[in-house]
Parts: C-alpha cells; sequence; structure tokens
C-alpha cells in the first residue's frame, strides 16, 4: 500500500515538509531549506531519533516520542501532515447522510459473468438472480452499485435511468465504494479491549464495504494481528479518532467492550533454522557475506565473523531485536520488511567492522517476491531507481523468477485485472529495457 495514494486531496495546496505516513513514522514529502533542516537534525539529535531512507525517501520513526516530535516542530519553519490532520480532511469529505436507492427495475445483464448487487443494510454484496428467457435480466435498484466478476477481474457500474431506458454506467472502484458508503445503513459495531486497557481491538469483518480513503487511514493508524490479518489493533488513545472516523460513514460503536483479549506473549526462545524461509534467510547471509563477513548456519544460531570479532544470531517471535554480549536476537519478522533488515545489516556491520555497502540498493536486488507487499516493494524501488540509474533498475527485477512476477502484475495491470498508484509507464520501460538486454548476445 503507497501511504500517501490517499492525501492527494490533503496536498492541494502544495505538499507539506513532513507527512505522517504511519503512526509515529514521518517521511519528508517537500525539501527542506538547510537552515530548517539543521534544526530539525539538532530536534532529532535531542529525542535520541535517528532518520534512515525508506524506498529512497527521508523517514525517521519516532515511536513513543511521536508527540514530543510533533510539539517540537513548531516554529522552525517545517509543515507537517499528521495522522490527525488527515482525519480532519476526511471530516471534510465524508458526511454521515443517508440516500436510499430507487424502485427495483428489470436490466440486462450478461449471464456468463456473475454479478452482485450493493446491499445497503448488510453493507456487503448479494448475489443478482438472472433470467434466461428471451433476454437475460435481473432485477436491480436504480441508483445503486453492481458488481460485475469474470475472467478479465471485477468490473463496477451504477444503475441510471436516462431517456432511452435503463443504462449501466461504468465506474471505478474507488467511486463505487464512496457511493456505497452512502447508500449504506447506519450499523453499531462491537469492539473488545485488552487486559492492560493499552489497546483496542476490531474485527474489519464487521464494517462491510467502506471506502478505500477510509481503509487506507485506518491501516496507517493501526497494524494487523498477524495472526488474524481481519483484526486490527489499535492504541486506545487512537480509539476516539477510530470512532470518530468511522463515524463518517455511519458506523458507530457499543459503548462497552464485547470482551477482553489477553495479549500472547511472544516467545524469546531461538526458532530453529530449518523453519525459517531460506530465502528470506538467504538475503541476510548472502549481504553480509558480501560485506566481507564469514557465515556459519547452526542449529538455531547463525554465527558471523569479522574484522572485530564475532556474533550468534538468532531468531525469535518478539517483535523486538535485542543484543546481550556477542548473542543478538533479531525478530523473526525483520526478515520480511527491507528497512527493519537494513538497520539490523548496518548494525551487524559496525559491530563487526565489515565493508560498506549501499544497502537500500543491495536489498532491493536481493529481495525476494514471496507475497505481494514483496512484488511491490521490488517494483517501487525498481521504479524509484531508474530515473538515476536504469542498469541497477533492471537489475532489481532481472533475477528470472522475479523478472516473469513483474511482468505478470504489469500485464494484469494492463488489462484492468489490479489497479495501483504505482508508475506503470515507467515500469513497462524498465521491462522492455530488460527485454532487450536479454536478447542481446
Amino acid at each position: 500500500m503507497d501511504s500517501l495514494e490517499f492525501c492527494d486531496l490533503c496536498f492541494q495546496r502544495g505538499k507539506p515538509n513532513l507527512c505522517e505516513t504511519y503512526k509515529g513514522s514521518f517521511t519528508k514529502t517537500s525539501p527542506l531549506h538547510f537552515s530548517v533542516q539543521a534544526k530539525l537534525d539538532r530536534i532529532l539529535a535531542r529525542l535520541g531519533l535517528r532518520a534512515r531512507l525508506v524506498d529512497r525517501r527521508w523517514t525517521c520513526v519516532t515511536d513513543s516520542k511521536r508527540k514530543e516530535f510533533i510539539d517540537s516542530l513548531w516554529g522552525i519553519g517545517a509543515s507537517v501532515h499528521t495522522l490527525d490532520d488527515h482525519a480532519k480532511v476526511l471530516s471534510r469529505l465524508y458526511k454521515p447522510e443517508i440516500r436510499t436507492p430507487g424502485k427495483t427495475v428489470p436490466v440486462e445483464l450478461s449471464d456468463a459473468q456473475s454479478w452482485e448487487e450493493f446491499d445497503p443494510k448488510s453493507r456487503n454484496w448479494i448475489p443478482v438472480e438472472i433470467s434466461k428467457k428471451a433476454k437475460s435480466t435481473g432485477t436491480v435498484h436504480l441508483g445503486n452499485i453492481l458488481r460485475r466478476s469474470g475472467i478479465d477481474g471485477k468490473t463496477y457500474f451504477r444503475t441510471n435511468e436516462d431517456k432511452d431506458g435503463i443504462v449501466l454506467v461504468p465506474i471505478e472502484e474507488r467511486a463505487a465504494y464512496n457511493i456505497a458508503s452512502i447508500l449504506a445503513w447506519k450499523i453499531t459495531i462491537s469492539w473488545k479491549s485488552d487486559n492492560t486497557g493499552e489497546h483496542v481491538f476490531l474485527d474489519t469483518n464487521n464494517l462491510g464495504i467502506i471506502p478505500d480513503e477510509i481503509s487506507s487511514f485506518l491501516e496507517r493508524l493501526g497494524t494487523r494481528d498477524r495472526k488474524a490479518s481481519h483484526i486490527m489493533i489499535f492504541d486506545t488513545e487512537d480509539f476516539e479518532l477510530v470512532k470518530s472516523t468511522l463515524g463518517y460513514i455511519k458506523i458507530g460503536f457499543e459503548n462497552s467492550p464485547a470482551g477482553t483479549i489477553i495479549p500472547e506473549k511472544k516467545s524469546d526462545a531461538a526458532i530453529l533454522i530449518s523453519q525459517i524461509e531460506k530465502k528470506r534467510l538467504g538475503v541476510l547471509s548472502g549481504i553480509i557475506q558480501e560485506m566481507g563477513g564469514a557465515v556459519s548456519i547452526q542449529n538455531d544460531t547463525i554465527a558471523i565473523s569479522g574484522k572485530r570479532g564475532a556474533i550468534n544470531v538468532s531468531f525469535v517471535q518478539d517483535d523486538k531485536s535485542a543484543q546481550d554480549g556477542t548473542a543478538v536476537r533479531v525478530s523473526i519478522s525483520a526478515l520480511s520488511e527491507p528497512s527493519r533488515l537494513a538497520e539490523i545489516l548496518s548494525a551487524i556491520k559496525k559491530r563487526l567492522g565489515l565493508s560498506d555497502l549501499p544497502l537500500d540498493s543491495t536489498i532491493s536486488v536481493c529481495w525476494p517476491i514471496i507475497t505481494d507487499s514483496d512484488l511491490q516493494y521490488v517494483i517501487q524501488s525498481a521504479i524509484s531507481w531508474y530515473g538515476s540509474n536504469p542498469v541497477l533498475a533492471c537489475k532489481i527485477i532481472g533475477e528470472a523468477d522475479k523478472f516473469e512476477k513483474v511482468k505478470q502484475w504489469h500485464t494484469n495491470i494492463k488489462e484492468g485485472k489490479v489497479r495501483s498508484s504505482l508508475d506503470t509507464i515507467t515500469l513497462g520501460k524498465i521491462i522492455r529495457y530488460q527485454q532487450s538486454n536479454q536478447m542481446k548476445p
């Protein structure tokens, strides 16, 4: 997900210097005067924070020092767009109004594809029964949204009436979901808290269809439960913001939690190396070897040595990595997140005196495509490098398996099977450039 995709309305009068892409994570979206940058650097030093490049963008993760960081920005000449500011923009975009679909009318529909109509009461899709008499027809409501599913993917329509009769007007998915939020009935949903009172848990299955703008905001403010992806977790201090934002699309909350969740304590026991995805582990060990380190894989640790000594790295389920002398515990989830892996590699490099490497580009080249998030990362990395280094951009997607997956994704984009905010025109140039290189003797 591109965290800035739905900030187009926020930036109508120009981009701010900093944007809070995810809670506590600030990205530079427009240049700072050198004197303002110097003030910002002093703030980071005072708070013990460090900026890094994420997808070639200046990014600083503030964690518990978020509020202090935001307060420190006032008066130094740097503009900032926080998630609280973004919620205010959403309040102007969405109003808790209800528009009722019109009368039911027959409409001609292709029986070779499945059709669904938006149901305002359940806030979800329901099948449209198609009569196969002289013509294939279905009964739907005027002004409502229809979804057609076929071999080419999903397409959306709104039923309308003009002088020629009932027509289906094609609309984009984003527009369809926005209209659906206006037609939807008001609902009240349940929520849960944990026994510490620090977190709120929300089952997104209870939300039904919601606009992409609202969904993106929730993703940026909270986190997904790794064992149940339909559960979102928010800090209790942000619950009022969640309630007000969902209130814009007529989703209310019960007065008290429906239950209490006792958070599972994650084990700090070492995971067997044989249980770790080989491609993920290969990125870490391969880059360490490129930096001049020696790697020896044991049963549940990796022994790494360099000019300044040696360490033993183990992998744990805990979200936080830690070091105790020569024993280093790395969160297994860090192997799936390029920015976190870069931090770990940088720390190992300094600890063992390994050779310097441009980690941003090196990780992009080595990164495997296992999940959709991997695919988006690889494509975004190639696109961002193409302008300054087309050879590197091709190298990022050049490995045979990665190249086939990128080409297939690009084909799906052109055929309208998927949608994306990425620069697919530049991606097409990279693919053609790579194909021409493959044809050379």
